[in-house]
């Protein structure tokens, strides 16, 4: 396989991997309502979970927790296993106690503290150099090319179920109960829902995307560093979410596609700018900026917007229909 041919590849692997982060953010914020400012360190969480789940205890100048030795696919169960928990703790403490907008800044501050620790504590995760060396399933047993198309399949595999999974949420009765929450918390709970209980589980399964999608990325680059994980990087994903459509897993794919293989990617093809590479992630941030405000601007509900529900069958079924004011007996009858 060519340069060309192995970079598509790549390219493709990289847009699997993103949407399954995409989905997973979309299922928090755009379905369930939840402003979480914070998820690629739930992304991070997963990433590092995998990590030291598939490498030996640690050895010579690194240092790290954990270190347990485990094969794929094991690794990456762990990987999504500790985020669910992770976020559980999380959900249990921020959603009964923090209302709506604090708890974006409250999600916000934990992401800025632990990523501070994780870069300065050593004993951790390797602090700022992070983690290195996590095998891929197969590595040791294909070739290059052949391990790349077998990662694709693997990655695309991931993406499809996470889109089955969560497309049949959005369509099923615990879809509807979670956008009323979205759109209205007092009213659902006179319906006899709670809030912060419809929340949880919101959160909880766009934690297991994100411990998924991120156990995925440091198993094919085989390691996860603080670098990986700044917040910034939640501001691109939650723009994909916006661009495309929120609360819809079509829109949230077709999001990503244009976020992050179409913006992000694209521009490292622009002419060489005096050979300075730093303003590249500067310029990546602008252009998303610009994409955000556009859309906002012409289509606030996205690309590809969630369809509303219609219940034209309603009075087709029996139901008495609005009684005419003409009909009311008045008072002065």
């Amino acid at each position: 396989m060519n340069e060309v041919g192995f970079y598509v590849v790549t390219i493709l692997i990289y847009a699997a991997l993103n949407g399954i982060l995409v989905l997973g953010l979309n299922m928090q914020f755009g379905i369930t309502g939840i402003f979480n400012f914070a998820y690629i360190l739930l992304v991070a969480v997963g990433a590092y979970a995998t990590g030291i789940a598939a490498l030996g205890p640690a050895t010579g100048g690194t240092h790290y927790i954990g270190g347990f030795g485990w094969p794929f696919p094991w690794d990456l169960a762990f990987g999504m296993a500790a985020t669910i928990v992770f976020s559980l703790g999380l959900a249990l403490v921020a959603f009964r106690r923090i209302s709506h907008w604090y708890l974006a800044l409250t999600l916000s501050a934990i992401a800025w503290a632990l990523l501070v620790l994780a870069t300065n504590d050593l004993g951790l995760v390797n602090g700022e150099i992070g983690l290195a060396g996590i095998a891929g399933p197969w590595q040791d047993q294909l070739d290059p090319t052949t391990y790349q198309f077998a990662f694709l399949g693997l990655a695309l595999f991931a993406l499809a179920i996470t889109y089955v999974v969560f497309w049949r949420v959005e369509r099923s009765p615990l879809g509807r109960a979670l956008r009323a929450v979205r759109e209205d918390e007092i009213a659902a709970s006179s319906l006899g829902k709670s809030p912060a209980r419809l929340k949880t589980v919101g959160f909880l399964l766009g934690a297991a995307a994100a411990g998924l999608g991120g156990g995925l990325s440091a198993i094919y680059l085989g390691g996860w560093s603080t670098g990986s994980w700044a917040p910034g990087e939640t501001f691109i994903l939650l723009t994909a979410v916006i661009v495309g459509g929120r609360g819809w897993a079509p829109g949230a794919i077709l999001g990503s596609l244009i976020v992050l293989e179409g913006i992000i990617e694209g521009t490292r093809f622009l002419p060489d700018l005096g050979g300075r590479t730093d303003i590249l992630p500067a310029l990546q941030s602008m252009m998303v900026g610009l994409v955000l405000l556009a859309v906002l601007w012409w289509r606030p509900h996205g690309l590809w917007p969630e369809p509303k529900e219609r219940f034209d069958g309603v009075r087709e079924s029996g139901a008495r229909a609005p009684i005419s004011p003409k009909a009311v007996p008045s008072d002065d009858a």
